[in-house]
């Protein structure tokens, strides 16, 4: 039975066929739209007005981020141009912090604390130097919950034309995974759509499952006191792998580009039973249907996290292939009842914090619940337009959540990037995933 895996950045970019490059429905805009007239103007404004999912994001500290090399000088001006556009785009990311005036751009003051820039001598390191922990953002009232970051290489572009990166990194509790295609695009953020849309669980059941989230999240806190650590050691590392070999080999192995992606991370990590577990790995992924039947019940995040169990084989085309089955099985059954179940424990966690904030200490959110990890696919990082003109592929985009080993795979037109949150006991495998990638031809 789930307690309460961390919320993942949404939402996949695969279509039933298992192609990654699947094309996300966008209509093409230019840079123009301003906050909304209202927004929330303080903190306190802005979580009230959060749905339970969005509150639980932001009291665990959850960031996502979008990274990609810069082929011209990296230098505070093009920052602060970026930031400008980006917060023109997804306005939300102005809202809630003191200072801040609703309806308007940030000021050159703000600017200047949010942006950071380096020279460095090397590009190689990165984006795997950064840290994806956004703690000082959560801090910090008088601005808003995100940062910007770049280096630039001191002697021009290296051998690969490249000439710096930038980093951009916000809360998640106001950005999902689809915002990140479009930003990628340079088109509008729009949420007014998720919010109409019609339920898609009963009251009944939701019901029930609020009277089971009353009973599991004591049962959840105390479980954290005891088993969660109480030191945070996880660390962002990053792989790139060839979306054409990617999509070849899964062709030979007669199974989707997601399963396959999946079963390669889990596969080594799992390090045959020393990892995870001996006999099953127990994951849950991120998965997004625009059809009404399978919504989450959630007026701002459009994603749902869906249980995989995953049996263990020392024969990786035998695990690749059962995992794929094990996909087919969990989408064809009831695809809402582990976010309807989060939904109510997301509530019932925000009604407990209210009247008993000193429970909720950092190391109840490095809780996993049982989960050994957590996999996503984001929809295709497609760079075009005004505000990523000078970027180049591979984009590397993803979440940190402090509880939990996560995987986002973002591909792109040639790419596909593995962006990896994981607990330091498994860093030295991750050469390992690379290698057995080349393996299959």
């Amino acid at each position: 039975m789930t307690l309460l895996p961390g919320l993942l950045l949404s939402v996949a970019g695969e279509g039933r066929d298992g192609v990654l490059n699947k094309s996300v429905e966008i209509d093409t805009g230019g840079i123009s739209p301003l906050p909304r007239p209202g927004a929330p103007v303080s903190p306190e404004e802005l979580i009230r007005g959060f749905t339970d999912n969005q509150w639980y994001c932001h009291v665990a500290r959850q960031t996502v981020f979008f990274s990609a090399f810069s082929r011209t000088p990296v230098t505070r001006e093009s920052l602060e141009k970026l930031t400008r556009n980006i917060t023109r785009l997804a306005p939300d990311l102005l809202h809630g912090f003191e200072g801040g005036r609703s309806g308007q751009p940030l000021t050159d003051p703000v600017l200047s604390r949010i942006i950071s820039l380096q020279q460095v001598e090397d590009l190689s390191a990165y984006p795997d130097r950064w840290s994806m922990i956004g703690d000082d953002m959560f801090e910090a009232r008088d601005l808003p919950l995100l940062r910007v970051f770049g280096v630039n290489r001191a002697g021009g572009t290296d051998e690969k034309g490249r000439h710096g990166m930038v980093l951009v990194l916000a809360t998640h509790s106001l950005f999902e995974g689809e915002d990140a295609a479009r930003l990628s695009r340079s088109q509008n953020v729009e949420r007014g759509d998720v919010a109409k849309r019609p339920p898609a669980v009963s009251r009944g059941r939701k019901l029930a499952y609020r009277v089971l989230a009353a009973a599991l999240a004591p049962v959840q806190i105390l479980a954290a006191y005891l088993l969660a650590p109480r030191v945070a050691d996880l660390q962002y590392r990053s792989l790139v792998l060839d979306r054409s070999r990617l999509r070849e080999a899964a062709q030979r192995l007669g199974i989707r580009q997601r399963s396959l992606i999946f079963a390669l991370t889990t596969y080594v990590l799992n390090d045959g039973g020393k990892g995870f577990s001996r006999k099953r790995i127990r994951a849950n992924y991120t998965d997004l249907s625009k059809t009404d039947s399978f919504q989450t019940n959630d007026d701002y995040f459009q994603f749902r996290l869906i249980d995989l169990n995953i049996p263990v084989h020392d024969d990786f085309a035998h695990y690749a292939r059962e995992l794929d089955a094990q996909i087919t099985r969990a989408e064809s059954g009831d695809r809402t009842a582990t976010q309807t179940l989060l939904n109510a424990m997301f509530g019932m966690h925000r009604w407990l914090h209210a009247r008993f904030p000193s429970l909720y200490s950092a190391q109840l959110f490095r809780f996993s619940a049982g989960y050994h990890i957590t996999l996503s696919v984001v929809p295709p990082q497609r760079l075009s337009g005004e505000i990523v003109k000078d970027l180049e592929e591979p984009v590397f985009t993803g979440t940190y959540h402090p509880g939990l080993n996560i995987c986002v795979f973002a591909p792109g037109r040639q790419f596909v990037t593995l962006n990896l949150c994981l607990r330091a006991q498994h860093m030295e495998k991750l050469g390992r995933i690379k290698s057995l990638f080349d393996s299959l031809g």
